[in-house]
């Protein structure tokens, strides 16, 4: 029995090698009864239930959908490129979507998750952004909305995210400005009692001990983990996750 965490794949189509990876990953590595952990924009675009993006991902979609069935555990929070995605994996058993941060205890361990889009203060046009997509008026909207043309404004709005998100952007003293804020956000979730505090969206590539008060912890962030498959796997009574690529 074993807890994983994936975040940030960005999955663009079901062809892509990314996505085939992924897919072989679903059906080969978690076993009954395992955990499956999803931090967000696991796709790079996947809002609502439109049928342009089930069939864009029908691939991976499947896999879930298997996963399900074989009794893993599976919890997807939605990132801010793919939100309101309930319906999407509605019929599935074992299947979680949560639209905020979410905590699971496992096997004795304090798991908390974010996706960490919030956690930046100074990211003001996002706050904005997030407050009006997530709202019932535009959930109404998006109901209205034909599918092909959600595809391709939220494709450039998605293309501009990652760029402003890449590890790259802001140069050192940005990088370094949002590590600490991560790595804060974490320490205050230690101070909690978790053990485990993961995260995402930043793209920053992290795994950090953290101590608070007389509680100890660890920050793990998989940064940009489409390119090589990247994973983190928890074993019980381990104390640590362990990160691995998938091939």
């Amino acid at each position: 029995m074993k807890a994983y965490f994936l975040s940030d794949l960005h999955l663009q189509t079901g062809s892509d090698a990314a996505s085939q990876r992924f897919a072989k990953f679903l059906t080969t590595v978690p076993q009954p009864g395992d955990l499956l952990l999803l931090g967000g924009d696991i796709f790079d675009l996947f809002v609502g239930n439109k049928s342009v993006f089930r069939a864009k991902h029908a691939g991976v979609l499947a896999a879930l959908a298997s996963v399900a069935k074989s009794d893993v555990e599976i919890h997807y929070l939605e990132g801010n490129h793919d939100f309101h995605v309930q319906r999407a994996f509605a019929k599935l058993r074992n299947f979680h979507v949560h639209a905020e941060d979410f905590f699971r205890e496992w096997q004795g361990t304090k798991i908390y998750v974010s996706h960490g889009d919030q956690i930046d203060p100074e990211d003001r046009g996002y706050h904005l952004l997030r407050g009006v997509t997530r709202n019932f008026f535009f959930r109404l909207l998006l109901s209205l909305f034909p599918g092909a043309w959600l595809d391709a404004l939220g494709a450039a709005s998605s293309r501009k995210s990652r760029q402003y998100n890449h590890e790259d952007a802001g140069g050192q003293p940005g990088r370094e400005r949002l590590r600490a804020l991560y790595a804060n956000f974490a320490r205050t979730k230690v101070a909690e009692g978790f053990n485990h505090v993961l995260i995402g969206h930043s793209h920053l590539r992290d795994q950090i001990e953290l101590e608070a008060g007389n509680e100890r912890g660890e920050y793990v962030n998989l940064g940009f983990s489409r390119e090589a498959l990247l994973y983190a796997e928890l074993s019980p009574g381990e104390p640590r996750f362990a990160l691995k690529s998938f091939p």
